[in-house]
């Protein structure tokens, strides 16, 4: 039993890093943009619209969960994902690549995402931080990795193509990892301590869920312009290109490893210390980051990324363990879905907000100074949380 869960946890974090594709936008817009001419603007929304759509199909997951074994929605997940790549190859539109790319494949990982977990977990009462944050992780790191390859298919036979490729690849190992996707049989699946499963209507009424609910949104935001922010922040101090990607490279690697940490943590010491402890890292860091901007100094701009992907990365399990353990595996995945919408709001509040305070001063001073005020917010949101899971000895 023991080696069969961990067979099925790696299996589930290759699915993670494979739908972690989703984060690897950034390198098909350059050739898009060359072919149709599209402004930085209009592009973009198609990862917005991704985004959105992602955590539809993470509320779509929990819905299917009750009517559907796991291996069949992960196989729905590759159908629907393989459809989006395939279509996305031929758009000759804007509103096409909005719904082929954005809506299709944003729904699919969404769909994907909150299966893995849902299943794996299960698995692991014991550990559920650890677990969490070893395939968000994966997830991160897929990003990166499948970045990389499309690059280079990119440029050995065009965009067009390896869209063509990476749907038939991706749905095919998808498939492949459907077969190992499976919750405990009947009576084996335990849990630490007494458990109360919340339905959604309950928890959305439950004053500790929308502290969380703020908290995570805040934070998510200060992450995203964090990392979205990098390499630009970088170059503008060391005007070296290579360095500013070392340092954008730096945020992704300390982020991973920062996931393991944090769930590790959660797990050890429960979740009033371990959020505590990952809203003031955050603020540390984000007050590094705001010296540096001042100083316009490379080495605490660097010192600063190191713990700003470190830190914020370690709250990113949080979201998945303290769902879990609060409001009850039964029904977790819709739960972590409607939890996961503050996304939408995150990625506006956080980059978009700061490349406009960048535009308008030419400076990081300013954009630092409010994520600084929304580590505030993040900070007074953690106090508001009165629903806590504590680690039995």
């Amino acid at each position: 039993m023991e080696k069969k869960r961990w067979i099925l946890a790696a299996n589930a974090l290759a699915g993670f890093l494979f739908l972690g594709l989703i984060y690897a936008w950034g390198v098909f817009v350059g050739p898009l943009e060359q072919e149709f001419g599209w402004t930085r603007s209009q592009t973009s929304l198609t990862f917005s619209i991704c985004m959105a759509t992602f955590c539809v199909g993470g509320l779509a997951a929990g819905w299917l969960l009750k009517r559907m074994a796991p291996r069949a929605v992960i196989i729905l997940c590759a159908v629907v994902i393989m459809t989006g790549f395939f279509l996305a190859s031929r758009v000759r539109s804007l509103y096409e690549l909005y719904i082929f790319y954005g809506v299709f494949c944003g729904f699919a990982v969404g769909i994907g995402y909150n299966t893995l977990l849902d299943a794996t977990l299960r698995w692991f009462p014991d550990q559920q931080g650890l677990i969490s944050g070893t395939l968000l992780m994966g997830f991160g790191v897929g990003g990166s990795l499948l970045g990389s390859a499309a690059v280079f298919m990119m440029n050995a036979m065009g965009w067009r193509r390896t869209f063509e490729a990476l749907g038939g690849a991706l749905a095919l190992l998808l498939a492949v990892i459907a077969l190992n996707v499976k919750r405990p049989p009947s009576g084996q699946e335990k849990r630490q301590g007494d458990e109360q499963n919340f339905l959604t209507a309950e928890m959305l009424r439950d004053g500790s869920f929308h502290a969380y609910y703020f908290r995570s949104m805040f934070v998510a935001a200060i992450g995203l312009a964090m990392v979205g922010n990098a390499a630009p922040f970088a170059y503008s101090v060391s005007h070296d290109p290579v360095a500013a990607a070392s340092i954008g490279g730096l945020v992704s690697m300390f982020s991973g490893v920062g996931r393991i940490a944090g769930g590790v943590v959660f797990d050890r010491v429960g979740s009033r210390k371990a959020l505590w402890l990952g809203v003031g890292s955050v603020t540390l860091s984000i007050g590094v980051l705001t010296c540096a901007a001042v100083s316009n100094s490379l080495a605490v701009l660097t010192a600063g990324y190191a713990m700003g992907g470190f830190f914020y990365g370690a709250n990113v399990p949080c979201n998945s363990g303290y769902t879990n353990k609060i409001y009850g595996q039964e029904n977790f995945a819709v739960n972590l879905g409607v939890l996961n919408t503050n996304v939408i709001f995150s990625s506006f509040l956080g980059p978009y907000v700061a490349g406009v305070l960048f535009t308008h001063t030419g400076s990081y001073v300013a954009p630092y100074v409010m994520l600084l005020a929304m580590c505030g917010g993040a900070v007074a949101a953690t106090a508001l949380i009165r629903r806590h899971y504590t680690p039995m000895p």
